[in-house]
């Protein structure tokens, strides 16, 4: 084997070189480019965050509900 200078570098060379090869297996990067997709990136927060209001809310009815129930069962007992 030579120096080293003959080996596929970057991800496209060491995939043209599995694909020389016949290896048929999925071919994954080891470093991916970063999605720079800002539109996303914002819709994947406006997504979380109304997930988190949504679970919010639901909380408080959820403690409201208790309360109420505490409430009626306070006053059978009296």
């Amino acid at each position: 084997m030579g120096s080293g200078s003959t080996r596929p570098n970057n991800a496209d060379d060491k995939m043209f070189a599995a694909i020389e090869r016949g290896d048929q297996g999925d071919f994954k990067d080891r470093k991916p480019p970063k999605n720079t997709d800002v539109q996303l990136i914002k819709d994947k927060a406006l997504r979380t965050e109304k997930a988190q209001q949504k679970t919010e809310s639901l909380r408080a009815l959820r403690l409201a509900a208790e309360k109420e129930k505490a409430a009626e069962k306070a006053a059978k007992a009296k």
